[in-house]
């Protein structure tokens, strides 16, 4: 009887074969009767037991299909991966050449896959790389193996390859596989080219770099340095020196840097390093290098860049020094012009007022004084100082104790400002009147020496003097000594011109009387015997009566030219809308006689001055304009005004006969005229009349005009409250 290990052994077809010759011997012994009765017995169990390993071969069987299928589905599932990875795959045997190809291994040497089995693998890479793939075919005997070549492939140019190979199978032999896969670095070789281009780039702006750059790491130790940073603080990397701690406070700036900050220090100066390195300035710029490397944001390095400003900072403060300078210059000048910017209605004590205190001002003392020298001494003339000095004009000092006669005999300015510490520390002033600090110039009036203008404290000056001080100095005294000299000269001509005006009422007075009398005889002489007397002596008599006349009218606008100025009323506000009125009202018959008409444009403004005198200026120009009107039209008078922040700006326009341009200037002059009396009556002296209201006034008067069109007249009067 067969083992149950044998019997898995047979094929189905065996045991299929095996029962059917059993069930036959079964057959015939039932045949024959009870003498095969044992026989059949075994027969039995023979069968039962081929029955049993027919269901167990059949459960193998169905395994094995499975297996089968199984081993299929995964055969197939490699060769897919193997046909389609994007890497390309060669199998490679014992010759070198490919066996096997994917998809992709053909798109990379752009052949069918005929004309790519059973060919050498060496034919598909470039020349130059041969002996590299024989060194890494050797090396995959021994196990697995990388490099890096450029496959040939057809129509186009080669490229980049990493080569990947693993043996398959077993050892070296006949058998002997390996799966080689090719992997295209094209990108990358060309990311590897673009970066070595940038850094290329990158460091050679950064050498080339005018300005000294230094990158250091977290610590502040460094790490690269260009070319310029060497040449400013003569050291590379390798020497140390990072970004100058103990000018740049290097812990905090890097504490900031490291928490992202950029810094910017705009000037900083470091000090000499030995006689190698002077002092420097910088503008400093540190900003950190952020990493993108895991989620925190890291600061691996920081960048730190020296701009070299000692030059651009020696011109600054050069140039600063320089400003203050002229500063103060124009301080100076700016101070004195605000002293001859005065009106000139300001009198010279007010000037000399303004003086002392803007001297005190700009000089930082507190006492100013002008002091007159006299025979055996010297008085206060005007003085600027606080109540509680108990300074007086008038007062006298004995020269010995000020520092007048010095200033005097030297003829320039004495600056003294400490006392304590000059020459003069013994100086009654200083030990007797307790000044601290002087600063006088001598006054010149007329040639002669008059004084002197000084300032002083009882502290020594906190700033000192300069030259700007001495030449202020220089200048005022100019100033002071010009006032008085003005003011000398003012009140001479004020005494020159009273009696010039007594002068001038006297004498036209004593004209005035014979002046009359003749006329009375002439008068006389042509009512009583005029019958008796013939053409030519009425003639005359008549000539002697004009001229009579004449001279007295001539008398009189002197006298009324002399009067301007010399009322005594005080400047008050004055409504020129009122002084046209009573101009005009004044004028009213030769407006009817002429026919003329007066447009006023209001409002006219309201000035300060005198209203006599301003009625005087307008009734002239009106009476001008009646005077001198067209003889084929009615006088028409305009007066209209417009107002600036400084100026009132009064017009006066006719539509009368014009003016010549050539006489626009001479007609303001006394005695002026250009008609003949015979044609327009008058003495000349009307326009200058006005003229000399208009200058009262501190104002001006001019004229515009065309011949045959009319005249207008500007009168430009100050525009104060």
């Amino acid at each position: 009887m067969m083992s149950k290990a044998d019997t898995s052994r047979k094929t189905k077809a065996q045991i299929e074969l095996e029962l059917a010759s059993v069930e036959a011997e079964l057959r015939d012994l039932r045949d024959r009767g009870p003498i095969a009765s044992a026989v059949q017995q075994q027969m039995s169990e023979t069968l039962h037991s081929l029955q049993v390993h027919q269901e167990e071969l059949n459960t193998q069987n169905e395994q094995l299909r499975l297996t089968q299928i199984s081993l299929e589905q995964t055969s197939q599932k490699y060769h897919d991966l193997f046909e389609n990875s994007p890497a390309g795959y060669f199998i490679i045997d014992t010759n070198y050449s490919v066996q096997e190809v994917n998809v992709a291994g053909m798109e990379m040497l752009g052949r069918t896959k005929g004309r790519i089995l059973a060919k050498p693998f060496l034919l598909f890479v470039d020349k130059s790389c041969r002996r590299t793939l024989d060194e890494h075919f050797l090396q995959v005997r021994n196990g697995s193996a990388r490099t890096e070549l450029w496959l040939l492939p057809e129509q186009r140019p080669p490229f980049p390859v990493i080569l990947q190979s693993v043996p398959l199978g077993s050892s070296w032999g006949e058998s002997w596989r390996c799966l080689t896969t090719a992997f295209d670095i094209t990108d990358r070789k060309a990311a590897e080219q673009a970066l070595f281009e940038s850094e290329t780039r990158f460091r050679a702006i950064f050498e080339q770099n005018p300005m000294a750059v230094q990158i250091v790491d977290a610590n502040g130790v460094p790490r690269m340095s260009n070319r310029a940073w060497t040449r400013l603080w003569g050291r590379n990397p390798s020497q140390g020196g990072g970004i100058v701690p103990q000018a740049l406070e290097m812990s905090r700036h890097l504490e900031q840097a490291r928490n992202g900050q950029s810094i910017d220090i705009p000037a900083v100066r470091i000090p000499a390093q030995g006689r190698d390195i002077p002092e420097r300035w910088v503008h400093a710029h540190i900003y950190p290098i952020q990493s993108s490397e895991g989620s925190d944001d890291t600061v691996p390095e920081i960048v730190v860049v020296h701009e070299e400003i000692t030059e651009r900072k020696r011109i600054e403060i050069d140039l600063k020094e320089r400003t203050e300078r002229l500063q103060r210059q124009y301080n100076n000048l700016r101070a004195l012009s605000e002293i001859a910017a005065l009106p000139g209605g300001f009198g010279a004590g007010q000037q000399l007022a303004a003086a002392l205190n803007l001297g005190r001002r700009h000089l930082g003392l507190t006492i100013g004084q002008i002091t007159r020298i006299e025979e055996g001494g010297s008085t206060i003339e005007h003085h600027s100082a606080p109540p509680e000095a108990g300074i007086v004009d008038g007062t006298r000092i004995d020269l010995s104790e000020t520092f007048c006669a010095q200033v005097i005999e030297t003829g320039n300015v004495l600056a003294l400002p400490d006392l304590a510490t000059s020459p003069y520390a013994d100086h009654p002033s200083h030990r007797l009147h307790g000044v601290g600090s002087y600063l006088g110039a001598p006054i010149r009036q007329r040639g002669r020496d008059y004084g002197t203008i000084a300032f002083y404290s009882a502290q020594a000056s906190a700033r000192g003097f300069d030259e700007g001080d001495i030449e202020f100095m220089r200048l005022l005294s100019r100033l002071v000594g010009s006032v008085l000299e003005q003011d000398e000269n003012r009140r001479d001509l004020a005494q020159s011109n009273a009696e010039l005006e007594q002068f001038a009422y006297v004498a036209s007075h004593d004209l005035r009387q014979p002046l009359r009398q003749v006329s009375s005889y002439v008068s006389l002489l042509q009512r009583r015997y005029g019958e008796h007397l013939d053409d030519t002596a009425r003639e005359f008599i008549a000539f002697a009566h004009d001229g009579a006349v004449r001279m007295d009218r001539l008398i009189v606008d002197l006298l009324e030219y002399s009067r301007i100025g010399r009322n005594t009323k005080p400047v008050e506000p004055v409504e020129l809308s009122q002084v046209v009125a009573d101009a005009s009202a004044n004028l009213s018959a030769s407006l009817a006689e002429s026919g003329g008409t007066i447009e006023v444009t209001p409002p006219l403004p309201t000035v300060r001055g005198d209203s006599t005198d301003l009625v005087r200026l307008f009734q002239n120009l009106i009476g001008n304009a009646i005077k001198y009107r067209a003889p084929d039209r009615p006088p028409l008078i305009r007066i209209s005004s417009v107002s600036t922040t400084t100026e009132h700006h009064i017009s006066v326009s006719d539509n009368g006969i014009g003016i010549e341009s050539d006489y626009f200037e001479t007609i303001f002059r006394i005695f002026q005229r250009l008609h003949t009396p015979d044609k327009y009556e008058g003495t000349g002296i009307g326009l200058a009349i006005c003229k000399k209201v208009v200058e009262q006034h501190q104002g001006r008067i001019w004229v515009e005009s065309n011949p045959g069109q009319g005249t207008t007249f500007t009168i430009a009067l100050p525009n104060r409250p």
